[in-house]
């Protein structure tokens, strides 16, 4: 029967310091080894008569790191002496290497160049590559606390609206004549509302604070163990290949010494990292138990239940609001999430074909590149592991009272005259008080009261069938990838050249939805909407682009309602800023019709074959110079498009070279 592979974030849990602590102690023996290498080149120089004494320095290391290379320095039971096979294979090495001490003369210059400087770059590159993981490991758990914040925050502004509201009653009864009663009333009614919003805003923080919780213990932090175990084979499989490597000069320079190059080579063989990390695990296995879910507290001054509040209109419609949001949400990250999956699967079946036969490519790089698309496909995941948790609990809460599902597009306005706001009647008026609008069906509101107008927007479809409202529910973060199949994302898996680049198409479907439709009908130069920046924006998010004070955008998607336009800069980015970041700017008849200047046409040189997988795309052959359409370097995440044979096509970009 076969044995499970062991798997540190399965067996370890909790454990990421320790574990990083022993993949960082491999990673710095290999400055040991290389420390070795190079005295012992400078003893080879002059004669092996002193190599004896390195030899004896390096098995000083050995002994003195025999427990910590084997079972780490905080072990959870007594060590036994049991010996790693690395460090076995090491001290066989030394030995071998004090006997071979007389014979060793000639061998400095081809171990200097072609081992020690190895080991140093491989020891550099590792160790960035441990370091930029912690650094993301330190960012999760940030992440993680930041959302326990926003529950506490939540919680907070909870307890301080029970307060309010116990006070207006006190007012309320405190009123005597009947214009102060209404008043107080009124106020009270007011009060009850927001309390009721925040009660809702606060469960969903608990909601929101035990999915990132479970998420951190169940999903990331076995998976940065996982990924610290991967970083750790490698070391290894590197480590092994520069012993063979000086077994093979020994064997070159020295056949009298033969014999103990077999040795050394013999050795080298016998590490085997599975058995090591097994090693590992079996001294420093704790038991574990998950922290328990976070639960309702209510206020201390109010009497109330864990329930959401959906007794008033007001609180009802800003969930109703919120559920449309998120669903919109999560649909564009699922695209992105697939995408990502498949770029990884092509990543690791590389990077195992790398690790075992360097000839084929420079494993490190595929390494750097495969925890870059688990880091941000991590990210990812748990931005969608919250939309999906706010629908859940938005979708069993509402029931099928969610509304009309039509959201107003919203957007930005001043109002020069007294206009009565949607929701709260008051006017809105001024021009440094903005507000918003929806032209589809004249609704006017404050800013603020944007939020809380119900979704049944006269001159908008209804979008209760939305690509998220139909896979949500056979679609989690920890099953992500698994189930579905976007188009042509799947046939790039099953083909090998695909697989190997994890190149998805996912990724440009879930991004270029507007480009895309603006290529289908490129619209005048008279439809384009200018626009120029009150304020710079930092983009938070991936949809998001940054952007300087007083740059001048072009709008490719107006405001939908949720507060925010999609705008391409200058400089050809495209992606979301906030709608009362900028002021609309109108183009005059002379500016819009002024020539346009067409671009030089951008070429590149093709690396690789590759053949076309769909009607859309080119087949192409490697020393071709294919030419570039105007905007093809932005295609989508992963393509280019080409004209080739009087036809436009798209080709994978990492295929490529621009020239």
């Amino acid at each position: 029967m076969d044995v499970a592979p062991p798997s540190f974030g399965r067996q370890l849990n909790d454990q990421l310091p320790r574990i990083q602590t022993i993949v960082q102690d491999h990673i710095g023996f290999l400055g040991d080894v290389r420390e070795y290498l190079k005295e012992r080149v400078a003893l080879e120089r002059h004669y092996g008569s002193s190599l004896q004494g390195i030899v004896k320095k390096a098995m000083e290391k050995r002994i003195k790191k025999e427990q910590a290379m084997a079972i780490g320095t905080e072990p959870s039971k007594p060590w036994s002496g049991s010996s790693s096979t690395l460090d076995a294979a090491w001290s066989r090495i030394l030995s071998e290497a004090d006997e071979e001490a007389t014979d060793h003369t000639n061998l400095a210059d081809s171990i200097q160049n072609q081992i020690c400087e190895v080991l140093k770059a491989a020891e550099r590159k590792k160790e960035s590559t441990r370091k930029k993981h912690m650094e993301f490991a330190a960012k999760i758990l940030s992440e993680r606390d930041k959302i326990y914040n926003e529950k506490m925050k939540a919680k907070q502004r909870y307890d301080e609206a029970c307060g309010a509201v116990e006070s207006t009653r006190v007012k309320q009864g405190q009123a005597k004549d009947e214009r102060h009663v209404e008043k107080a009333a009124k106020n009270m009614d007011s009060s009850t509302n927001e309390m009721m919003s925040c009660k809702n805003n606060y469960i969903l923080a608990l909601h929101v604070a035990n999915e990132a919780k479970n998420r951190f213990y169940q999903v990331d932090l076995p998976s940065l163990g996982d990924d610290f175990q991967s970083l750790w084979s490698l070391t290894t499989f590197k480590l092994v290949s520069i012993l063979k490597k000086i077994a093979e000069l020994n064997g070159s320079y020295l056949d009298a010494q033969r014999s103990h190059n077999e040795h050394v080579l013999d050795a080298s063989t016998t590490i085997d990292a599975i058995s090591d990390q097994r090693l590992f695990i079996e001294f420093n296995y704790r038991p574990f138990v998950e922290p328990p879910d976070f639960v309702f507290e209510p206020c201390p001054i109010w009497h109330d239940t864990s329930e959401f509040a959906l007794s008033a209109p007001e609180p009802k419609t800003l969930l109703q609001n919120k559920l449309v949001q998120s669903r919109s949400k999560a649909d564009e990250l699922q695209l992105l999430i697939e995408a990502k999956r498949n770029e990884i699967s092509g990543l690791e079946k590389l990077r195992e074909a790398y690790a075992h036969n360097e000839s084929l490519g420079d494993p490190d790089e595929v390494v750097d590149n495969l925890l870059e698309s688990v880091r941000q496909t991590i990210t990812l995941e748990m931005q969608y592991t919250v939309l999906r948790k706010e629908i859940e609990v938005l979708e069993e809460t509402l029931g099928d009272d969610q509304g009309s599902q039509r959201p107003h597009k919203f957007k930005t306005a001043s109002f020069v005259t007294p206009t009565p706001c949607h929701v709260c009647k008051s006017n809105i008026w001024g021009l440094t008080k903005q507000g918003v609008t929806c032209k589809a069906c004249s609704i006017h509101a404050h800013v603020k009261c944007g939020p809380k107008v119900p979704a049944d927007c006269s001159g908008t479809a209804p979008q209760r069938n939305s690509r998220s409202r139909q896979s949500m529910g056979g679609f989690s973060g920890a099953t992500l990838g698994t189930d579905t199949n976007i188009g042509r994302a799947s046939s790039m898996v099953r083909n090998p050249s695909a697989a190997g680049t994890g190149l998805t198409r996912s990724a440009t479907t879930a991004g270029s939805g507007a480009t895309s439709a603006s290529r289908r009908g490129v619209p005048s130069r008279r439809q384009v909407t200018r626009a120029k920046m009150l304020y710079g924006h930092e983009a938070s998010t991936p949809f998001e682009v940054n952007v300087p004070e007083s740059a001048i955008v072009t709008v490719i998607t107006p405001d939908d309602g949720s507060g925010w336009i999609k705008v391409e800069t200058q400089d050809k980015r495209q992606g979301l800023v906030p709608a009362s970041y900028v002021e609309f700017i109108n183009l005059d008849s002379t500016e819009s019709e002024a020539p346009v200047i067409p671009p030089r046409m951008k070429q590149a040189k093709v690396l690789f074959d590759w053949t076309a997988q769909a009607p859309d795309e080119h087949s192409i052959t490697v020393g071709e110079i294919v030419n570039l359409t105007e905007g093809g370097e932005t295609y989508g995440e992963g393509w280019y498009e080409i004209t080739k044979s009087g036809r436009k096509g798209i080709i994978p970009s990492n295929y490529v070279t621009m020239l």
